[in-house]
């Protein structure tokens, strides 16, 4: 599969220091609303998602849809097709760039809480969309390394942005698989092989930047909120000569992740070889 590489330049730099797992919400505004991200590889993008629903249709649509839902989705990206035919989550799935989760508010003994009701999600970061449904969002988040903020923080990002407010984050990590999909299933390449094939040359070479751009829909009449992944992947090197300062930058936040961070993302031997790259890359 030739990998779908987004221009290096139009990828999303959040890299900080020091790094934490935060959510790192940003309102969208509704004069300036852009819930999606269209480039010239939607129709690969597309490709790709029929090849996956085509190979493994029930590790990507997952779940029972709501139609208002996706014709509510069909609406805001402006989709030109049959509204009956943008109520079909196959083919809003296969119209889209993005992966979308969609979230029930339903009500229980301790009150009222979202849970996951319909993954359509092609393009996981090493992680199984089947073992997110019927889920709310601190079971989701209990195997996230550091994620004390984030769970700390639960009820209040739920009814920022899924009952009230559009939002924004993005989430970026390096990875050796250059495809879009990085389910856990499927064996994509791991950090050893990147390490094996590097050899004597750069390991910064046979890695890839990864960046999640997420957005939220709120749905309350529906009593239903979205939320969308838009994946982008281009070669790691490409990324960081797009400013002179990044590679800096890049090593200063990885040498600030914590162990628990580290291990999480399956760069723990590899982290020494990185920083020693990047302190002389060029």
């Amino acid at each position: 599969m030739m990998p779908m590489f987004t221009a290096a330049h139009a990828l999303p730099w959040t890299v900080a220091s020091p790094f934490k797992m935060r959510p790192g919400l940003a309102r969208l505004e509704e004069a300036t609303v852009n819930l999606f991200l269209r480039d010239p590889l939607a129709e690969r993008y597309s490709e790709r998602k029929r090849q996956l629903l085509n190979e493994q249709p029930t590790h990507v649509l997952l779940g029972e849809a709501d139609s208002q839902v996706l014709i509510e989705i069909a609406k805001h990206y402006q989709l030109q097709t049959d509204i009956n035919l943008a109520a079909n989550a196959e083919a809003l799935t296969l119209g889209m760039q993005e992966d979308f989760v969609i979230l029930h508010d339903e009500v229980n003994d301790q009150g009222s809480e979202m849970r996951t009701r319909f993954l359509s999600v092609c393009f996981p970061s090493n992680w199984n969309p089947s073992e997110k449904l019927g889920l709310n969002f601190h079971a989701i988040h209990v195997p996230v390394a550091d994620n004390t903020i984030l769970q700390a923080g639960a009820k209040g990002i739920v009814d920022l942005a899924f009952r009230k407010n559009t939002m924004l984050r993005h989430v970026w990590l390096l990875t050796p698989n250059s495809d879009l999909p990085s389910h856990p299933l499927q064996r994509p390449r791991l950090w050893a092989d990147a390490i094996e094939q590097a050899g004597d040359g750069l390991l910064l070479e046979q890695l890839y930047f990864r960046v999640e751009r997420q957005t939220t829909l709120p749905l309350p009449d529906l009593k239903r909120g979205v939320f969308f992944i838009r994946v982008m992947v281009a070669p790691l090197v490409e990324v960081l000569r797009v400013e002179p300062n990044r590679a800096a930058q890049l090593a200063e936040a990885l040498a600030s992740m914590s162990e628990n961070v580290l291990a999480y993302r399956g760069m723990t031997a590899a982290l020494p070889r990185l920083l020693q790259e990047l302190a002389s890359f060029r």
